[in-house]
This record gives structure tokens, C-alpha cells and sequence, in this order.
């Protein structure tokens, strides 16, 4: 049994969390205001069509310091909060603890490793199709893989140590030689298809199936590939038009994260995304008219 923290009770980290917890880890949840006080008071609900669940009691705290040292961090929080996050987490972290960041973008590992004096961090993501309907309550429509791995393809003992408990936990997950790049990978999904869907107030199915939809998102994806290739990450162009054609398929009812979010007058997390691939553009000389556009219509 492991100890571990959940840093942001939203939609992946109260499904991540719930998952971790049937399997007889000791898990807390951060999580704060109206959700907080569900977790406390009703437990927490995933509902799902591959099988949802009902936790309760949950352990819920409003700061992690009331959790004390961990063996695992979930850092789940939006990319915006990466460095405020960071910092409150300092009490549950010591040199042996595991962070792994699930959040957008491809420039949290770095802001968590430098806040908390660690080394490099693993590199984590997940696809997943999963909404906050109501305080402690998570819906979720599709996905659900945790796949990570260190940045330079070893096998480590923490990364081996982390697939174990995932496995233990009946958690779907898969230990990567080539996160950096799958993180760019999704990356290029991401700040693609979540910027369109928030300027269009579209579904995928429904920003596909416009005229200018797919062309708009196979000219956004194909520049974050020639960044990630300028950068020295091998991602292959020939991927694009297959990964649009899934998308269509298999997500087409998806509601992207940034679309639920500018429907529910949160902020949006532009600068994790089409602001991360402007800033590694400028690096290393590559155009993107696409993201800058999508970037300002954006803010």
C-alpha cells in the first residue's frame, strides 16, 4: 500500500484518485470550496460506463501539508497553477517521493523539479475523456491510460516501482522509453484541437465536420511537429492526418478540456498550450502563424 497525494480533485485527478483508492491505497484528495465539502460529506462518485463507483469515507484535505510526506504525487491542478501548486506541496515531498504531473503542456516537469529542488521528474500524461459534473462528482466518457517514463528512456526503480502499484491498483497504464515524445505528441492534439473547439464552441465531431475545421486543425498539428522536430524530437508527420481521422471516430462527442472550461467561465489554459508551442517556436526559428492566431484570439 502506497501513500498518496491527489494536488487537484478535478476531473483526472478525482478519477486517477478514485481508481488508486479501490485499490487499497491510502489516498488524499486536495481539493478545495464546494468540492471539498462533497468529498468530506458524500464520498466521492465516478460515474462511467465501464463501470463507475461510489468512495466514501474520502480523505480530503484543503492543503497538503495536512497530509504530511507521500510516496506518490498526483499533480493534477490546470497548467496555470503549476508553480503556486508546487510550492504548497514542499511538506509532502522529500527526495524519495514520486511527482508525476497529468496536467497540459509540456513545461510543468520543469517548473515542479525547480520549485521543490528535485531532480528531473518523470514524464506523465493520460488521454481521457472525463468531466466534473458537480462536486464530487466525475463523469467519465472515455480513456483513462496513465503512461510515463524518464525523460531519457531508462528504466529507473522509481518508474518500475511506480508501474507495479499501477498494475497492483487495476490502474491502465504503460511505462514509456519515449515519453518526451509522446508529451510533444499529445501536444500537438492538445493545443490543436482545444484551441479550435474553444473558438468554434464545438465538439470535435462538429468542428471536423465544418468545411474548415479539419484543414484549420491538420495546419495547427503539422506546426507543432516541425517545432518538436526542430527541437529534436522525432515526431512523424505522416501521424497527423490518421490521429484527425481518430478523432473523428472515436472522441467525436468529446468536449475539450479549454471548451469546459470557457463554458464555465474559468480561465483557459492557452499560455500551457498554444503559448508553450510560440515560446519553443521562437527558440528555434520555426513559424507558426496558426498558434499565434489561435494564441491571441484566445487572450
Amino acid at each position: 500500500m502506497a501513500k498518496i497525494l491527489v494536488m487537484g480533485s478535478g476531473a483526472v485527478g478525482g478519477y486517477f484518485g478514485g481508481k488508486l483508492a479501490r485499490g487499497d491505497n491510502d489516498v488524499v484528495f486536495v481539493a478545495r470550496g464546494e468540492n471539498l465539502r462533497a468529498l468530506r460529506e458524500r464520498g466521492l462518485r465516478i460515474e462511467s460506463d465501464e463501470g463507475g463507483f461510489t468512495l466514501k469515507p474520502v480523505t480530503a484535505v484543503a492543503t497538503p501539508a495536512e497530509a504530511g510526506r507521500c510516496d506518490l504525487v498526483l499533480v493534477c491542478v490546470k497548467s496555470y497553477d503549476t508553480e503556486a501548486a508546487a510550492e504548497v506541496l514542499r511538506p509532502a515531498v522529500d527526495a524519495d517521493t514520486v511527482v508525476l504531473s497529468l496536467q497540459n503542456g509540456i513545461e510543468n516537469e520543469g517548473i515542479l523539479a525547480r520549485t521543490l529542488g528535485l531532480p528531473e521528474l518523470l514524464g506523465g500524461l493520460t488521454h481521457i475523456g472525463a468531466e466534473r459534473v458537480a462536486p464530487g462528482v466525475i463523469r467519465h466518457d472515455s480513456g483513462g491510460r496513465l503512461i510515463f517514463g524518464e525523460m531519457d528512456g531508462s528504466m529507473s526503480p522509481r518508474a518500475t516501482w511506480l508501474a507495479a502499484l499501477l498494475a497492483s491498483s487495476d490502474v491502465s497504464h504503460h511505462l514509456s522509453r519515449h515519453i518526451e515524445v509522446m508529451l510533444w505528441d499529445k501536444l500537438a492534439w492538445n493545443a490543436s484541437f482545444n484551441a479550435a473547439t474553444a473558438l468554434t464552441r464545438r465538439t470535435v465531431a462538429e468542428l471536423l465536420a465544418h468545411p474548415d475545421g479539419r484543414p484549420l486543425v491538420r495546419a495547427a498539428m503539422l506546426e507543432v511537429v516541425a517545432v518538436a522536430r526542430a527541437s529534436g524530437v522525432p515526431l512523424d508527420p505522416q501521424r497527423v492526418e490518421p490521429e484527425i481521422d481518430r478523432s473523428a471516430r472515436e472522441l467525436g462527442r468529446l468536449k475539450t478540456s479549454m471548451l469546459q472550461d470557457l463554458q464555465c467561465h474559468r480561465r483557459l489554459e492557452v499560455e500551457a498550450l498554444n503559448g508553450a508551442v510560440i515560446r519553443a517556436a521562437e527558440r528555434n526559428g520555426t513559424p507558426v502563424p496558426t498558434h499565434r492566431v489561435l494564441y491571441s484570439a484566445l487572450r
